[in-house]
């Protein structure tokens, strides 16, 4: 017994390995198209469950960002001491036929009882505020809006 690498093959016997059909390879890009267009729908599934949780826990305020200087349209007339619901305020521009109050005052992490009372926009009497205008969620803090007719 010696050593010796084995002999090579016959070239008969390459000739007909090479003849034989390869096993075709199924599936390869069909696979790969599959993960991508099922990693695609889980973003986009992921996105839209934010969007709606976002959308249903925390609803868009549009007057979230007003301002002193900054003016209100579609808040209804509420008569002295009286609280009126309000679902569409939304900030204009002061120079629009819609603006009905201006902002002379904001008042910051109130909750609703403080801003249910006259005292919140004491300080801006001397500055025209007539009205208020609060955004509170239920149980928490939110903003009010000492507003002055336009």
């Amino acid at each position: 017994m010696t050593n010796q690498p084995p002999a090579p093959p016959a070239p008969e016997e390459t000739a007909a390995a090479e003849s034989l059909p390869q096993p075709e390879k199924k599936g390869g890009a069909r696979k790969v198209v599959v993960a991508v267009v099922g990693v695609l729908a889980a973003v986009l599934l992921a996105v839209v469950a934010v969007l709606v949780v976002r959308n249903v826990l925390f609803p868009s305020d549009p007057t979230s960002e007003a301002k002193e200087g900054d003016c209100l349209a579609n808040l209804p007339q509420a008569a002295v001491g009286q609280e009126t619901e309000v679902d569409n305020a939304e900030i204009v521009a002061c120079d629009s036929a819609e603006a009905k109050y201006s902002v002379v005052g904001r008042v910051d992490d109130v909750t609703a009882e403080q801003a249910s009372t006259d005292e919140v926009c004491e300080p801006y009497i001397a500055a025209g505020a007539e009205m208020r205008f609060y955004a509170i969620p239920a149980g928490g803090s939110g903003y009010v809006l000492c507003l002055k007719p336009a």
